[in-house]
């Protein structure tokens, strides 16, 4: 695919994918990519993998203008990385030609010696870290290049009065990281006339954004330990009572007491924690609604595509102090 013609000023970021099915890592390249179209100067181009799979839930299939189908004549100013697309683009060669690198970094253990993304951080990037706590294990992990704090920004409307939405579900529990745990917790959660959905498998993401707003609370199950877990916010934005245990990442915006249940992430304390706000009165239901509601509004896609905006207006200076 050659794609729209491109004006000599006109500067193209290249990504590249490899899609199975959708998930939140995916969604935030996604935003990326569109950050790029929107940016001055900058266009856009992403490489699939052979393998990956075109069904409705591949974002790009709006955009297959942009999908290239090798890089025989392209001429990135710079390349967009995120999780493994360093293997991927280091067999096609694309790293061995001095461009600059923005390296999106979307979980802490990513910082691990076990992780195959750790071995790239000794190679110079610019990276982009969606929130403090993975910054802080990149930067003492020792990678090489300037860190950039971008907090995670959601495309999901924020519901202005979630008082005013019928929510026939009081608990929906979100496991499909954790199926064992959720029906485990479903179990010790059963009550008289207390309607539970327990998702552990996975659903199209406009079913799941549905669900939530059908539910007075959603418990979240993370993995132990991620590296901004988007869909708490999701879950603010369309104003379902968070529980969402400590998993590292959702210490900046699951503030306990603030806008959400952020318990120990022990079966017991998670139990507790959501009983709690299975019951909690309304007017205390009501104030951390509103302040989600607060926290999801400053989590917008426009404050992420601003200060990634920055990033790459002033690339050339980055790259060249790094």
């Amino acid at each position: 695919m050659s794609g729209p013609r491109l004006r000599d000023d006109v500067r193209i970021i290249l990504f590249h994918r490899k899609f199975r099915r959708f998930h939140g890592g995916h969604l935030k390249v996604w935003h990326y990519f569109n950050h790029v179209l929107a940016a001055p100067g900058f266009d856009a181009r992403v490489l699939f993998d052979i393998d990956s799979s075109w069904d409705r839930s591949n974002p790009w299939s709006e955009a297959r203008d942009r999908v290239m189908d090798s890089t025989d004549h392209l001429d990135p100013a710079a390349l967009f990385v995120a999780g493994r697309d360093w293997q991927r683009l280091e067999g096609l060669g694309l790293l061995d030609r001095d461009l600059p690198i923005l390296n999106l970094i979307q979980h802490v253990r990513h910082a691990e010696d076990w992780s195959i993304q750790s071995q790239y951080l000794g190679r110079k990037a610019i990276r982009l870290c969606v929130g403090a706590e993975v910054a802080d294990v990149v930067a003492a992990a020792g990678s090489l290049g300037p860190t950039v704090v971008i907090p995670n920004g959601i495309d999901v409307p924020v519901v202005s009065d979630p008082t005013s939405i019928p929510r026939p579900t009081d608990l929906l529990i979100a496991g499909l990281k954790q199926p064992v745990l959720a029906v485990s917790i479903a179990d010790r959660l059963e009550a008289p006339g207390r309607t539970i959905e327990v998702l552990t498998d996975y659903v199209p993401r406009e079913k799941f954004l549905n669900s939530m707003q059908s539910a007075r609370v959603t418990l979240f199950l993370p993995n132990l330990e991620e590296g901004f877990f988007l869909p708490a916010l999701e879950g603010m934005a369309v104003g379902t009572l968070v529980v969402c245990p400590d998993c590292v990442g959702n210490r900046s915006f699951c503030l306990p007491g603030v806008n959400a249940f952020r318990p120990n992430y022990r079966i017991d304390d998670v139990v507790r924690a959501t009983e709690t706000a299975l019951t909690l009165p309304s007017a205390e239901a009501k104030r951390l609604l509103a302040n989600a509601a607060d926290t999801a509004r400053q989590h917008s896609l426009e404050a992420e595509r601003e200060a990634f905006g920055r990033v790459l207006a002033d690339l050339d200076a980055i790259w060249a102090s790094a």
